[in-house]
């Protein structure tokens, strides 16, 4: 099943940094870093971020590795390209890339896994980031949250504002079987381009960690789990995978 692609990613790139101005990037990719230095990533070493988005982690890690981004989506990418002029951006999707060279790490962060529908994607995608690996190389991947954690009919509010630009966005979680569905109402007022409104849909699988786990060892990953993750209110854990 192919992800969607929500105008959040597909047309309105320029919004994502300033919806998610809460996140710490700097402290959940220092804790990454010290992972990383944990399992044998040491520094200078190459690293890949697979589905990079707007590159925001890339800019954390970008002093201490040779860094390199994935995302399929070129609004996300012209957004990074204007915060990382020196780093290498490649527009591709993470369940069909190939790489010239093979990387010390690769990393999937913020849940993007979960918009991996089935089975079949993340194996294909598994089987990518194996590809992309040179033997012995880490694999870091933030997975979706789970069915026993994820809550439905829900409703929360995110907000953004300066002096040229104002953003409202609502969402209602619901489920559909193991597809976490969310549903985002937009408010957009800016200068030079007035107000707008639009709505757009998200959904991602609700993947059982045993899944996940199952998936990373039949793609040739040595796997455990660390449910501490990267921190914040929320942590979502992470999988580690050696090939």
């Amino acid at each position: 099943m192919a992800p969607l692609r929500p105008e959040i990613y597909a047309g309105r790139a320029r919004y994502y940094d300033k919806i998610y101005h809460w996140k710490d990037y700097t402290a959940e990719a220092a804790l990454l870093v010290e992972r990383l230095a944990l399992e044998g990533v040491t520094d200078s070493a190459r690293v890949l971020e697979a589905a990079c988005g707007t590159g925001s982690f890339l800019v954390e890690m970008k002093d201490r590795y040779q860094v390199t981004g994935l995302d399929r989506e070129a609004g996300m990418l012209e957004v990074a390209r204007a915060k990382l002029p020196n780093v290498e951006l490649i527009e591709a999707d993470m369940t069909s890339f190939r790489v010239d060279r093979p990387f010390d790490a690769v990393v999937c962060l913020f849940s993007s896994i979960g918009y991996l529908l089935d089975p079949e994607s993340l194996d294909r995608a598994l089987a990518c980031f194996h590809a992309a690996l040179r033997p012995g190389g880490v694999l870091v991947v933030e997975p979706w949250l789970t069915a026993e954690v994820y809550r439905t009919d829900f409703t929360f509010l995110h907000t953004y504002e300066d002096e040229d630009l104002k953003l409202v966005r609502m969402s209602y979680s619901t489920r559909r079987d193991e597809i976490a569905v969310l549903d985002f109402e937009w408010l957009a007022g800016e200068t030079g381009r007035g107000l707008e409104r639009f709505r757009e849909r998200h959904e991602l699988w609700l993947c059982p960690r045993d899944t996940m786990a199952a998936a990373l060892e039949r793609a040739g990953f040595e796997t455990r789990f660390l449910p501490e993750g990267l921190g914040g209110p929320k942590p979502r854990g992470i999988f580690l995978g050696r090939r």
